[in-house]
C-alpha cells in the first residue's frame, strides 16, 4: 500500500512539474498599479463600463427609431389573385324569362403592383411621445455614469483592501522575523544549559504558529489581489503588484477631507435618476394629454392593375389616390381622463419618495462623516500605540537576553506589537473605505 502511495505521489509530481511551465508561460506578464492606474485600466478592461456603453449606443439607435416616424413611410406591394370559380350574374326584363345559367363575369388572372406612401402631418401624441426620447437618452446615461461611479468604489477599496492585506502581512512577517530570532537565540541558551527544555519547545512551538500566521496573511494577499483583478477586468494568469502602503495616505487625509463639500447632493446618481424618472412621468402625462387633440395624415396610392384569361396578360391600367385623413376623439368611456389621473397620482407620490431618498442619503453622508472623524482620531491613538509596542518588543528582547523578563513577557510584548499593526492599519483602512463611500455618495469621480 505505502509503494502504490508513492507511485501517486510521484505521478502527481511529474504532472505538476509538466504543467508548472504552461503555467509560468501565462502568469510571466506582470504590471505594477497604482490606484489611478487600476482605476485607467477597470474603465477600459472592466465588462461593466462596455456594457454601460453598448446600452448608450443602443439608446441612441432607439431615439433614432422613433424620429423616423416623422418621415414618410413608402411601401411597395403585389398581389396576383386566381380565379377558381367565377361570379355568375342574373339579368331579368320584364317579358323575358332570366337565364337559369346566369353570365360569368370577371377574369381568370389578376394582378395588382402598387406604391402607397404616407406621413403624418399634425400628430400630437407623436411630437410629446418623442421628447420622452431625449429623457431615455439622459437616464441611460446616468445609468452608465452610475455603473462607473460604483466600479470606481469597489475598485478603491479592493486596492485599499490589498494595501490592508499587505501592510498586515508585513507586521506579522516581522514579528515571525522576530520570533525565529528569539527561537534561536533561546536554543543557543537551551544546549548551553542556561535555560530548561521547556522554554526551548515553547519557543520551538511559538515559531510554528507565527509560520502559520505568515501563510494565512499570505493567503489573504492573494484572495484580495485576485478580487481586484476581476474588478479590473483583466486576465486572473496576468501578475499584479500593487504598489504603496496605507501609511502613505496618512499624511494627506484632512487635505482631501476638507477638499469634500457635503453640503450638497445635486451629483448623487440616485437623486438624478430620481429626477429623470420624474421627468419621465411628467413627459407621459403630456403624451396623455395630447391624445385630446386631432390628429392629420396624408397618404398616397399608385397602383397598377392587369386582368385577363389565360395568355392575354397584355394590358396594365393604372390607378391613383392621394388623401388626407382628419382624426378627432371624442369619447372613449372616461378612459383617458383615469389615466390622467393615475399618472398624477404616482406624481405625487414620486415627490414624497424623493424627500425620503434625500433624508435617507444625507443620513448616509452623516454617517460617512462619522466614520471618517473616528478612523482620524484612532488613527493617531493607533499610530502611537505602534509606536510603544514596537519599543516595547525591543526592550522585552533586551531585558530577556540579561535574563530580567521571562519568556510570557516577550511573547506578550510580540503579541502587542502585531495587535498594535493591525490595528494601525485598519483604522487607515477605515477611514479610506469611509472617504470612498462618501465620495460615490456625493457623485464624486475618484482621480
Amino acid at each position: 500500500m505505502n509503494v502504490n502511495k508513492n507511485k501517486c505521489k510521484i505521478m502527481l509530481l511529474a504532472v505538476l512539474i509538466t504543467a508548472l511551465p504552461t503555467f509560468a508561460q501565462k502568469a510571466q506578464d506582470t504590471i505594477s498599479v497604482s490606484l489611478a492606474k487600476a482605476l485607467e485600466i477597470a474603465m477600459s478592461k472592466s465588462p461593466t463600463i462596455k456594457v454601460a456603453d453598448k446600452e448608450i449606443t443602443r439608446v441612441d439607435y432607439s431615439k433614432k427609431e422613433k424620429f423616423a416616424a416623422l418621415f414618410p413611410s413608402v411601401s411597395l406591394s403585389g398581389a396576383y389573385q386566381r380565379a377558381v370559380k367565377k361570379q355568375r350574374m342574373f339579368f331579368s326584363f320584364p317579358g323575358v324569362p332570366a337565364s337559369p345559367d346566369g353570365i360569368e363575369i370577371g377574369q381568370d388572372n389578376t394582378f395588382n403592383a402598387g406604391l402607397s406612401a404616407s406621413m403624418p402631418i399634425i400628430s400630437p401624441t407623436l411630437w410629446a411621445s418623442l421628447q420622452m426620447t431625449e429623457t431615455d437618452a439622459q437616464l441611460t446615461l446616468e445609468n452608465a455614469r452610475s455603473s462607473k461611479l460604483s466600479l470606481i468604489n469597489q475598485v478603491t477599496k479592493a486596492y485599499y483592501t490589498v494595501l490592508l492585506t499587505q501592510d498586515s502581512y508585513n507586521v506579522i512577517k516581522k514579528s515571525y522575523d522576530i520570533t525565529v530570532e528569539n527561537a534561536r537565540i533561546i536554543q543557543s541558551k537551551y544546549k548551553q544549559g542556561s535555560v530548561s527544555e521547556f522554554e526551548w519547545i515553547r519557543a520551538d512551538v511559538q515559531v510554528k504558529n507565527a509560520s502559520s500566521n505568515v501563510v494565512s496573511a499570505q493567503s489573504a494577499v492573494n484572495m484580495s489581489i485576485l478580487q481586484m483583478k476581476m474588478l479590473m477586468g483583466i486576465d486572473m494568469l496576468i501578475g499584479l503588484k500593487v504598489e504603496g502602503s496605507l501609511s502613505d495616505f496618512e499624511s494627506k487625509m484632512f487635505n482631501d477631507v476638507l477638499s469634500i463639500d457635503t453640503t450638497t447632493l445635486k451629483s448623487n446618481t440616485d437623486i438624478k435618476q430620481f429626477d429623470i424618472k420624474t421627468s419621465q412621468l411628467n413627459q407621459a402625462l403630456s403624451v396623455q394629454k395630447a391624445a385630446w387633440w386631432p390628429t392629420l395624415a396624408a397618404s398616397f396610392n399608385y397602383t397598377y392593375m392587369s386582368m385577363g384569361n389565360d395568355g392575354s396578360m397584355s394590358k396594365w391600367f393604372p390607378n391613383s389616390t392621394a388623401a388626407l385623413q382628419l382624426s378627432i376623439p371624442i369619447f372613449q368611456g372616461g378612459a383617458r381622463v383615469y389615466k390622467e389621473k393615475q399618472l398624477q397620482i404616482q406624481l405625487s407620490e414620486m415627490k414624497d419618495q424623493r424627500d425620503n431618498l434625500r433624508r435617507s442619503l444625507e443620513l448616509q453622508v452623516i454617517s460617512c462623516l462619522d466614520n471618517i472623524k473616528k478612523a482620524i482620531e484612532k488613527i493617531a491613538s493607533n499610530k502611537e500605540g505602534l509606536r510603544q509596542a514596537e519599543k516595547a518588543v525591543a526592550i522585552s528582547k533586551k531585558m530577556y537576553e540579561v535574563g530580567s523578563s521571562t519568556y510570557l513577557d516577550l511573547t506578550n510584548s510580540q503579541l502587542a506589537y502585531v495587535s498594535a499593526g493591525v490595528s494601525y492599519n485598519q483604522s487607515i483602512f477605515d477611514y479610506l473605505s469611509a472617504k470612498a463611500d462618501l465620495e460615490k455618495l456625493l457623485g464624486k469621480n475618484s482621480k
